[in-house]
């Protein structure tokens, strides 16, 4: 298997005048030009004093300047570490401090947004300012000296990050051989992608969906044109102007885009569209009526997958969309992964019985970074614990509930506990819960339970907000709230968030 690096190289040496990646930044680059950039970018690291085995942050928002600094980074050794732009500075700080970063690369929007204290080391990826080394990876115009060997496909390419119940997030090593592995699978999948054809990359490459769906791209030798964030006029007439062919996106994106269409009457052509992706949580049928409404002639993918393993686990393809008993599932399990489903006492279920999906292959992590406590939380005898429920029929994966909570708004995780944890530091706040709730744009939406103490003034959503606004990223904040006298706990003092869920739930499917 080759590493990532190898996958660029390939690609520049066979076609490398094909336009590569076009930003909304005026930037844009041929394949060729991104190799460049990228070997300049590593020599620039190296004279930073990078090196080998060093974690650099990269806090930036979709840009051709960030995806060169990660290759770069990647080029000689280092490991960049993908941060969620969107965390306040409190749970940038706390991440840096664990992973042991030693450099930071941000977008310049972004730098007011990160901690007061930061490693020394520090580049804007824009122009120069203070403190901030200039980003500058002109290629060709400075002497290169000779690199240190490419990464090896076993090689850590990156740190993602994924949050659990815990309410830490947990650095996750992506290594080439499990995301080349991935790429070469979703690209074989997906059909009629190739050189030149047009592909729009709005989903966040600091997620699994962004960055997979970005090599993919790669890997097939299309022009992908990259979005600083998701706006679903924009988008449309994008896949218009452009005529875009493909593109990943979350639930909440297709509800935002039909709904925009639908409430203004405007009817964009999309017949250029061939396939969308998507994941993070399911699609019910009146949402894909919808779909189908504003691009009747593309296909619909749908990839269920985790950080932890580095690509899609299952994936429910095109015409699995047109059968009743199947587009309820999560869909087949990809090759090179084996899948059992376990109760309580780590015994294998039979088909039809709901059970823990534990997964194994050459793409699962080894271990979290630096983090063996949470490790053997999850890896049970060479298999990963995902933590979600499933049932299988007919081969097919339907996800049922998730062991932890978790809440996917958006296409965000939110960890309850998190919520909960900054929620408890208000003097008001007796006891709370956190759960998700369904809503019509962002499929979940975080929902406070609390109780308040008689003897204080009870604060308002909006207060609870504020309050909570410097502790807890914006996507994190309860979006409603709910007063009650006492909370619902088992014996053993557990708060029954499902028995919190359940009245909501009633008439709507399960999230994933």
């Amino acid at each position: 298997m080759l590493s990532l690096n190898d996958l660029v190289r390939w690609r520049a040496e066979r076609h490398p005048d094909l336009v590569a990646l076009v930003d909304d930044r005026d930037d844009r680059t041929t394949y060729a030009q991104l190799h460049d950039r990228i070997l300049d970018q590593a020599m620039r690291w190296l004279e930073r004093g990078i090196g080998a085995g060093d974690v650099v942050a990269i806090v930036d928002t979709n840009s051709i300047a960030k995806l060169v600094s990660v290759f770069g980074l990647s080029r000689i050794g280092a490991i960049p570490a993908l941060m969620n732009f969107r965390l306040a500075p409190v749970e940038h700080a706390e991440l840096f401090e664990r992973m042991g970063v030693v450099a930071v690369a941000a977008g310049p929007a972004l730098i007011e947004k990160l901690p007061a204290e930061l490693p020394e080391r520090r580049v804007v990826l824009g122009p120069a300012t203070g403190d901030w080394n200039s980003y500058d990876d002109s290629a060709g115009t400075k002497e290169r000296r000779e690199l240190p060997p490419p990464p090896r496909p076993s090689d850590v390419f990156a740190l993602a990050f994924s949050s659990g119940t815990t309410g830490r997030s947990k650095g996750i090593p992506w290594r080439h051989s499990a995301l080349a592995r991935s790429t070469m699978l979703d690209a074989i999948g997906v059909a009629g992608m190739q050189q030149g054809s047009r592909q729009l990359l709005v989903a966040p490459t600091f997620h699994l969906a962004g960055f997979a769906n970005l090599l993919m791209g790669l890997s097939r030798g299309a022009e992908i044109h990259l979005r600083t964030a998701f706006d679903p006029g924009r988008v449309l007439a994008d896949i218009e102007r452009l005529g875009v062919e493909y593109m990943t996106v979350v639930p909440a994106m297709f509800r935002a885009m039909t709904r925009h269409a639908e409430e203004l009457g405007v009817h964009p052509d999309t017949s250029t569209m061939q396939e969308m992706t998507y994941g993070a949580s399911p699609i019910d049928a009146e949402l894909i009526r919808a779909v189908r409404a504003l691009f009747p002639t593309t296909r619909l993918r749908q990839f269920y997958g985790m950080t932890e393993i580095g690509g899609a686990l299952t994936v429910l393809t095109p015409d699995a969309h047109d059968d009743p008993e199947r587009r309820e599932s999560a869909g087949l399990v990809n090759a090179g992964f084996e899948v059992r489903l376990v109760d309580v006492d780590g015994v294998e279920v039979r088909d039809g019985a709901p059970g823990e999906i534990l997964v194994r292959g050459d793409g699962v992590m080894d271990g979290y970074w630096n983090d063996p406590a949470a490790t053997a939380e999850v890896m049970r005898d060479g298999w990963f614990a995902t933590g979600d429920i499933a049932v299988r029929h007919d081969s097919h994966l339907t996800i049922v509930d998730r062991a932890k909570d978790m809440i996917v708004s958006g296409g965000e995780n939110v960890s309850p506990t998190e919520v909960e944890a900054a929620l408890h530091e208000h003097p008001a706040v007796a006891d709370v819960a956190v759960i998700g709730v369904p809503d019509d744009d962002l499929h979940e939406r975080v929902h406070a339970v609390a109780v308040f103490w008689r003897d204080l003034e009870s604060p308002t959503l909006a207060e609870l907000q504020q309050f909570c606004r410097s502790r807890l990223a914006g996507y994190k904040l309860p979006r409603s709230l709910q007063i009650v006298d006492e909370l619902p706990r088992n014996i053993t003092g557990k708060i029954l968030r499902r028995d919190l869920r359940a009245p909501h739930w009633q008439d709507r499917p399960r999230p994933l």
